[in-house]
């Protein structure tokens, strides 16, 4: 026959080896949730996205350019991954009619930025170019701006 076997375990020794396992598993459990990927949120159009896919923090982020003794407000809406708009804003007449080109300049580059063309894709007209030029790169100091956590600056 077989001999039986009697163990014998001393509460004392059990919670010397339960509590530290659990307190291992429980801090385990923490760690693996703070460091894992961020759980989808749905945006208003119900579909998933996820915040590190995100190209853009959504919403309307301006900023200044100086021409000569002028400023110039730059104002560009941003939704997650799409550029819908720029414009001047607060344009006085003296510095529209100092630079005339400036309003029909931005009004193409935000026309083309609307249709899904990419900044570094945009057609620059010859007539325009330098204005053009001047615009798109306020349009990157402000895309800096709007650069989810963890991108840019």
């Amino acid at each position: 026959m077989a001999k039986t076997r009697i163990f014998v375990l001393k509460l004392k020794k059990l919670l010397r080896v339960a509590i530290p396992a659990a307190i291992a598993l429980v801090l385990f459990i923490f760690l693996l949730l703070l460091f894992s990927s961020p759980d989808k949120k749905e945006d208003g159009s119900g579909e998933t996205v996820t915040p590190s896919a995100a190209t853009y923090r959504a919403g309307v982020y301006t900023s200044v350019i100086e021409l000569n003794d002028s400023l110039l407000n730059l104002e560009v809406v941003l939704d997650t991954d799409h550029i819908n708009s720029v414009r001047l804003v607060n344009l006085d007449e003296a510095t529209a009619a100092m630079y005339p080109l400036m309003e029909p300049a931005a009004a193409d580059i935000s026309a083309q930025l609307a249709a899904g063309t990419a900044l570094d894709d945009i057609t620059i007209s010859q007539s325009s170019k330098y204005t053009q030029l001047l615009l798109i790169d306020g349009i990157r100091a402000t895309l800096e701006k709007a650069a989810p956590a963890g991108k840019g600056k």
